[in-house]
């Protein structure tokens, strides 16, 4: 197998791969990527966890084919160091790629393990997929993602995505808070569906492409996301997710204005004494929100800002740190925050005037 291709090309699509490969993968080989050199100027790379994968195809100059596997951040490591133009990649069915520069003043060489060892990835023609917009599908993950925890597994380790004929919805909880987003859509979608997406998806999905349109499709054992010439599949989760919509509010009595930087740097400021819950009071008053916490071995902190209020006195506490993901993932200069009591969720939304709808909410901490 020989190659040519550019540097900056190959560097940014070997990026998109890096998420792919677990730290302590299962078998040595899921360390490593697939590159195929084929007919018509093609380099397939592919690389999978078992869980995930993603094929991508880049118009290279081919001069022989052939595959192979290597380490997958290796490559990336040395590809992204090397300088800038036409490389040659080749192996010569020893498993010894050789990589050099166009001026051949930087040769390398990786060892590398057969390609027919590697797993097959599913596959599927997309023929009958649903698209959908990238960026919608986007931000709401971005609204979402956060919420689940790395350690969380099965129906709570992921976020469901709904797809109906006119409206795109995700949600995610860990039991303490839920994100829900939607988005109006108009599918070709007859008869809705839903799937619960793993974390890891979600964030190679992120990754995918930054604008156009998304292909969603699926089988009974997978998920296929096709953007342009990258297709990332991900084994179906087969888990029920929580019926979240009986925990959002159907109404709330009383409503505050927050301005969103002005919480965000007062929150960032008395989360500085790090607790094991990391509990902030929140006390509404007449215009007023106070922030405190009292740390024993520490200290103890007090906060005031200026908010759009007129309702009753209530007094919170919250795990200030899931206030705080709240605000560093939206956009928008105010927030409003609604309440009943001082016992029952909370319901924080951005004041953005978008197409998207985003409420998150929080359930209070006992402090």
């Amino acid at each position: 197998m020989k190659i040519f291709v550019e540097k900056a090309k190959l560097e940014s699509e070997l990026r998109l791969f890096q998420g792919i490969f677990e730290k302590k993968a299962i078998m040595e080989i899921l360390q490593n990527i697939k590159l195929s050199a084929l007919d018509g100027g093609v380099l397939e790379l592919v690389a999978t966890d078992l869980e995930i994968g993603l094929v991508s195809n880049l118009q290279v100059d081919v001069k022989s084919t052939g595959s192979f596997t290597v380490n997958g951040k290796d490559l990336y490591d040395l590809v992204s160091k090397m300088p800038e133009g036409t490389m040659e990649i080749s192996e010569d069915n020893d498993l010894q790629v050789m990589i050099t520069n166009e001026k051949k003043t930087c040769k390398y060489k990786m060892l590398g393990l057969q390609s027919s060892d590697y797993p097959e990835l599913p596959a599927n023609d997309m023929s009958g997929s649903i698209t959908l917009s990238l960026a919608d599908l986007q931000a709401m993950i971005n609204n979402c993602y956060y919420v689940i925890s790395p350690e969380l597994k099965f129906n709570l380790g992921g976020a469901l995505m709904s797809i109906s004929k006119n409206k795109l919805e995700m949600a995610a909880t860990d039991g303490h808070r839920l994100a829900y987003t939607f988005f109006s859509a108009d599918t070709t979608i007859t008869d809705p569906v839903e799937y619960i997406l793993s974390r890891k998806t979600l964030l190679e999905v992120l990754k995918i492409g930054s604008s156009g349109e998304v292909e969603f499709s699926f089988d009974n054992n997978n998920l296929f996301f096709k953007h342009k010439n990258r297709i990332l599949c991900s084994r179906i989760v087969d888990q029920k997710f929580p019926n979240y919509k009986t925990v959002i509010p159907e109404k709330t009595e009383q409503t505050a204005v927050v301005r969103t930087e002005e919480l965000l740097q007062t929150l960032r400021r008395i989360l500085i004494f790090k607790t094991r819950n990391n509990g902030v009071v929140f006390k509404f008053s007449k215009n007023k929100l106070v922030l405190e916490r009292t740390t024993p071995e520490k200290g103890e902190g007090y906060d005031e800002l200026a908010v759009e209020y007129s309702g009753k006195s209530v007094g919170v506490g919250f795990n200030g740190n899931f206030i705080l993901d709240f605000l560093t993932h939206i956009d928008a200069e105010k927030i409003s925050v609604g309440m009943n009591d001082s016992e029952s969720s909370f319901l924080f939304k951005p004041l953005n005037g978008g197409g998207s709808h985003f409420i998150y909410i929080v359930m209070p901490l006992n402090i």
